[in-house]
């Protein structure tokens, strides 16, 4: 079952699932809109790239069909019973951006880091931008939350 705003807050309001910064303004009728957060890599190869950091620019340009890794602002901490799966809003994508299918497993703690396929065409992403939903869906608890290598980032964190 996908969770309402309802109980979205209801959660968050109990202290089984954390979002940090919350605010209600995040909340959309099925899930949170997740923001750029301080740092980005536009990825020149599989292992690494040019950082972006976003506390001292504002903004970047996501050059044509680039690939793109970009930290959430966001933390957080999904209860055994809820997995996520993460979208473009309907504007980036109408914009050209892309994101590969992105699922973030029950039990996960952190902040995402976050890949974007670049538009055909130049395009700056602003820090702060809410560019992502966040679709919460309620699950069987699970017999193992997540315990990954990308458990308790806390920042940009590409793949090894």
């Amino acid at each position: 079952m996908i969770l309402s705003d309802v109980e979205i807050s209801r959660l968050v309001s109990s202290g089984r699932l954390v979002i940090r910064p919350f605010d209600g303004s995040m909340l959309t009728p099925n899930g949170i809109d997740l923001s750029v957060g301080e740092e980005a890599m536009i990825m020149e190869s599989a292992s690494g790239g040019r950082r972006v950091d976003l506390e001292r620019e504002t903004d970047f340009e996501l050059p044509p069909g680039s690939h793109v890794l970009v930290v959430a602002e966001e933390y957080l901490e999904l209860p055994p019973d809820v997995v996520g799966t993460v979208n473009l809003r309907s504007t980036y994508a109408r914009r050209g951006l892309l994101i590969p299918p992105t699922v973030v497993d029950a039990g996960y703690r952190g902040r995402l880091t976050l890949a974007l396929r670049g538009a055909p065409y130049p395009l700056r992403i602003r820090r702060g931008e809410r560019i992502w939903h966040l679709l919460l869906l309620e699950s069987h608890p699970v017999g193992r939350p997540y315990s990954g290598k990308y458990q308790g980032s806390t920042g940009l964190t590409p793949a090894p």
